[in-house]
């Protein structure tokens, strides 16, 4: 077992080399980056075989602080939930790498890229793999500091620098509430460990906080939802929950690579693991539990509208991360943790591989390609398309609500689970019918010339063949293709559900499988309803004249300018946040520093000269007047003199100091 401590051990003494090692390793730093997370890959994998041969393991290192009642352990906590976060961290983080050895080349700080990426690997390993809430949150802060270090990577840049100290910043505000959670949990619980504290957690449901008792008010609020509020805040900013969203799309400033770690494997995915890690706290808290699902379905509808908005590739992924990460937390919100743990997973390897493709993919793109104006003839067609577009709208009811999905939900048994799955999966099916209509009309309609003879080639149009048995076989083969996939899907989804169950036990929340079976069948009557609703909805707007009228064009317009201004997050941050702080620091500097601070040390400066000069009067007055009244009499020794005088003043200095010593140890003793 102490062999799966290497897991995270080798990125940070790959890190430290690289940076002990400076420029001595030249352009070699992948050679010791690539090979630590490779192997602490293989070592995930085969904690994922013992997870799933034997069940979660512990592995007990040292006390790494101890002070009075407060005791830090360094453990190390391998079940289910961890064994698949690993395989994702160190998955992504070992295709960055290798990715990175070449991306990266001609980098004046190649090594040092791959000395901060190594240890951002390591932090988020230590974090899904720790037992104790203090380490992390050290982790936690090592994370926000390596990505602040990864953005600001091209420091020539003035605006990798502002994105950079933006991201920090954030989060920075973000982890004050996940510092005072905590604070509040070791103080309610007498414990940091994660373990205990989950078990302790249904004990102190009564217990209360009187949150305003500092203003002599009585407010109390129970223990567990404050507590987790104050966690989820710091899940807000990791993740880019709304309000605390707007770093993310100034991330994009960072290396592709550097893109593809935080959005995939690690940084966004701290806020889900830590809802769901603490998931058997979250869920004693309905006002936590609406709280989480409200922000998570806001982010969720707010970014992806946005980036249906954006022209950038790169603001369009950082928004749909955000849309896909709030999806996520709103999964959670409603109890379906085994949702959010698939989708989190899903997504890391989908927005990993987006990301490392995505450079390519531009630059195979070549300009000039337009297929011109070509009028076709294609109503005899569009009746075949038109009914296959009917089929694929058909397909998704079957998959979502076939069973082994719908129990992905309903597998922690909470009703409000099981009521989110029915809302999102109607919508799903409703809105997934029209993109399927639009896409599969706009494909066959405008899509590849080659198939559609040109006017006057008689001869080719004998030969080519009928463009409604082609859309059609091609209909007949997608569809075959897609049940075949969902009924992988199905199978893999039931037992990915059984496999992480075991980790989301909650008390007095019994797992029902039988849950599916009782509805199955009259949840799959209204989803095909409404699938053929929304085709029905994409028929109807095609075949819609375009005009409409001015008031909803009005509408729509200030709408799309709203959305894609972002919201206008950033303009009101800057102009209620931003300008005002900066504001009232320019005073504070120029009223507190000049004005009272500057004048406090002039004065301080001029009274202890003046009582220097006062203490010189009054001790060496006399012994002055004697030796003046003696300099007629002897002027040849006036060198003699002068040196007296000398050691009189320096006399006088350290009777000055003596003094000032004593007054201020007599006011650290009045103080103290």
């Amino acid at each position: 077992m102490t062999i799966f401590v290497l897991i995270p051990l080798l990125p940070l003494l790959a890190s430290l080399v690289l940076l002990l090692g400076g420029h001595r390793w030249g352009e070699n730093g992948h050679r010791i980056g690539i090979p630590a997370i490779g192997i602490s890959f293989a070592l995930s994998v085969a904690a994922f075989i013992e997870v799933l041969r034997n069940g979660p393991f512990t592995l007990s290192l040292y006390r790494f602080f101890q002070s009075g009642s407060l005791t830090v352990d360094l453990t190390l906590f391998v079940d289910q939930l961890t064994v698949l976060l690993l395989l994702l961290v160190t998955g992504v983080s070992g295709v960055v790498h290798v990715y990175s050895s070449r991306y990266m080349i001609g980098e004046p700080r190649y090594n040092r890229f791959f000395a901060v990426i190594a240890f951002f690997t390591f932090s988020m390993i230590l974090l899904v793999m720790s037992d104790n809430l203090l380490v992390l949150l050290i982790c936690w802060e090592v994370m926000g500091i390596c990505s602040y270090l990864l953005i600001s990577h091209a420091a020539s840049r003035k605006s990798a620098g502002k994105a950079a100290t933006k991201a920090f910043l954030v989060n920075a505000v973000a982890d004050i509430g996940l510092g005072l959670g905590v604070i509040l949990a070791f103080k309610t619980f007498g414990t940091l460990d994660i373990s205990q504290i989950l078990e302790l957690a249904p004990t102190m449901t009564e217990d209360t906080v009187n949150v305003l008792g500092w203003a002599g008010l009585d407010l109390h609020i129970r223990s567990v939802t404050l507590i987790s509020l104050l966690l989820f805040t710091g899940a807000m900013g990791k993740s880019a929950q709304i309000p605390f969203h707007v770093w993310l799309p100034f991330a994009m400033e960072a290396p592709t690579p550097v893109s593809a770690l935080i959005h995939a494997a690690t940084m966004v995915n701290a806020g889900p693991f830590l809802l769901v890690r603490l998931s058997p706290l979250i869920v004693l808290s309905p006002v936590a539990m609406t709280f989480i699902a409200v922000v998570g379905a806001a982010t969720a509808v707010f970014a992806g509208i946005v980036s249906l908005t954006q022209s950038d590739i790169k603001k369009i992924l950082a928004y749909s991360t955000i849309s896909q990460i709030g999806f996520m937390v709103m999964a959670c919100g409603l109890g379906a943790f085994v949702v959010a743990i698939f989708h989190l997973l899903a997504h890391g390897c989908y927005k990993a591989f987006f990301f490392l493709s995505t450079g390519n993919a531009l630059r195979s793109v070549e300009p000039g390609h337009g297929h011109g104006d070509h009028e076709h003839s294609v109503s005899e067609g569009m009746g075949i398309l038109y009914g296959g577009a009917l089929l694929l709208a058909l397909l998704p009811p079957l998959i979502l609500f076939s069973g082994s999905y719908e129990y992905l939900w309903e597998v922690t048994g909470f009703v409000s689970a099981a009521i989110g799955f029915k809302v999102i999966g109607l919508i799903t099916v409703f809105v997934a019918s029209q993109y399927l209509f639009k896409g599969v009309t706009s494909l066959f309609v405008h899509g590849p010339k080659t198939y559609w003879p040109a006017s006057g080639q008689h001869g080719l149009e004998e030969q080519s063949v009928r463009p409604q048995l082609l859309n059609g076989s091609i209909l007949t083969g997608l569809f075959l293709a897609m049940i075949f996939a969902g009924g992988l899907l199905t199978l893999f989804w039931g037992w990915f559900a059984n496999f992480l169950a075991p980790a989301l036990t909650f008390p007095g929340v019994a797992l029902d499988k039988g849950v599916v079976e009782d509805g199955f069948s009259f949840w799959l009557v209204v989803s095909l309803g409404v699938a053929v609703a929304g085709w029905v909805y994409a028929y109807s707007t095609q075949i819609r004249p375009q005009h409409q009228p001015s008031k909803a064009k009005g509408r729509n317009n200030r709408l799309y300018v709203l959305f894609w201004n972002k919201g206008y997050f950033d303009e009101i941050y800057d102009a209620y946040l931003v300008t005002p702080t900066l504001r009232l620091a320019s005073w504070l500097w120029r009223i507190i520093d000049i004005k009272v601070i500057d004048h406090f040390i002039h004065f301080i400066a001029t009274s202890s000269v003046n009582f220097a000069r006062w203490l010189w009067r009054i001790v060496d007055i006399r012994w002055l007047e004697q030796k003046v009244g003696q300099v007629a009499g002897k002027v040849n020794a006036g060198g003699k003199l002068l040196q007296e005088m000398e050691a009189h003043t320096i006399q006088h200095q350290i009777l000055v100091m003596i003094f000032w010593l004593v007054a201020m140890t007599g006011l650290m003793y009045y103080l103290v």
